[in-house]
């Protein structure tokens, strides 16, 4: 008896192991009050108009849906604002704040929210437009399904699973500075580069 309850019990274990390790989700990944996120949205423009624009229903909608992570509406915020960039404010129906663009598809299982750093911005030799986001919605637009990078890159620059995540920050005649992994590398000032200076121990890059 006991050896069929097992058999049953650990095919089930792993399946519900393998869901989880595939949705890019954290359990530290808190959802961010929906007044919070029109509030990065629209700032202090007339709110009701601005989220129309972007939004068919208020309710089911998979911008306001994909910024409700905690760890993506932290790293849009603080990248929309660029600071230190003379850059103008990017149309809503693009752009939040000054630097990050977003674009919304629809994909089989619901729709897919794209966020990325915007090339406009200055951070000199940064190849800012390759550090992005995608949010997976469910097809009512209420619900995140998944979210690539995982949260935990987003949340931790020095994150890593394997060397391959981490990459060395230097360039234009500016000494090696460190390591960071692949969300956050491109947005080094200064450039960045795949060496052997960086590898990845105990879940942090680190300089060897």
């Amino acid at each position: 008896m006991k050896r069929k309850v097992l058999q049953i019990l650990v095919p089930l274990l792993l399946f519900f192991l393998a869901a989880c390790g595939s949705s890019g989700s954290n359990p530290n990944d808190r959802t961010v009050e929906k007044q919070a996120v029109i509030d990065l949205l629209c700032g202090p423009v007339d709110q009701a108009v601005c989220v129309s624009t972007v939004c068919a229903d208020v309710e089911a909608c998979p911008l306001l849906s994909a910024l409700s992570s905690q760890a993506v509406f932290n790293f849009v915020q603080t990248y929309s604002q660029c600071q230190g960039c003379n850059t103008p404010e990017l149309p809503i129906q693009s752009g939040i704040g000054k630097c990050i663009e977003y674009r919304i598809s629809e994909i089989s299982t619901g729709w897919a929210v794209m966020f990325s750093v915007s090339d406009n911005c200055s951070f000199r030799y940064g190849s800012p437009g390759r550090s992005w986001i995608i949010v997976e919605i469910n097809a009512d637009g209420t619900q995140i399904e998944n979210i690539q990078p995982p949260v935990a890159y987003i949340q931790d620059p020095s994150y890593c699973q394997s060397a391959a995540d981490c990459y060395c920050l230097s360039g234009s005649g500016v000494p090696f500075i460190g390591c960071s992994n692949k969300l956050y590398a491109p947005l080094n000032w200064s450039g960045y580069y795949a060496g052997n200076e960086c590898g990845c121990e105990l879940g942090q890059c680190l300089q060897q």
